[in-house]
């Protein structure tokens, strides 16, 4: 028989859950999501509190809630793609923009997230890694650089030199379609 959540963890959940939904609420438009998300944080916490005890509990919560929203984003993101791809093989229709968008607006979008992703794969393969595990894994720079086995300094030049390089290729790359 498993025995009941301790003191504390009853504690950090009474003081915590609603900051945890608004946390997601504000970064998701399903408030149902939000509230799955915020369970799922505390089911994680849960597990790993009987590996580990931990001293600041909503430090450590809200260091989970990132993480699981990083892979609630990946995985919609699959899935977004999924459906696109079973849809391309039904119809070759393109896909429509939300009704009301202004179509130039949906393009430029478009092309500026083609761009960026241009960008990151022009980078050096160490940078790039350096620069999607902290930007988009969530990683810290001391997480990154015990991962790639390189110094904090290190990370911290990949990550300054990855932005500095996506923002000049964006913007080269969108003056030079404006001058076409």
């Amino acid at each position: 028989m498993e025995k009941p959540p301790s003191n504390k963890v009853s504690l950090a959940y009474q003081s915590t859950y609603g900051q945890l939904v608004s946390f997601f609420r504000k970064r998701l438009d399903n408030a149902s999501d939000a509230t799955d998300l915020s369970q799922d944080v505390f089911a994680l916490w849960l597990k790993r509190a009987k590996e580990t005890p931990v001293e600041h509990s909503r430090a450590f919560l809200f260091k989970i809630a990132h993480r699981v929203l990083i892979d609630h984003w990946r995985a919609a993101g699959k899935q977004r793609m999924a459906m696109t791809q079973s849809h391309d093989e039904v119809s070759p229709e393109p896909e429509m923009a939300p009704a009301g968008a202004d179509p130039h607006h949906v393009l430029e979008q478009q092309q500026r997230l083609s761009r960026l992703e241009e960008a990151l794969n022009s980078l050096s393969p160490r940078r790039r890694e350096a620069f999607l595990m902290h930007r988009f894994d969530g990683l810290s720079q001391t997480e990154v650089a015990e991962r790639m086995g390189i110094s904090v300094s290190m990370v911290e030049k990949h990550i300054a030199g990855a932005l500095l390089h996506c923002k000049r290729y964006v913007a080269e790359q969108g003056s030079e379609q404006h001058d076409e």
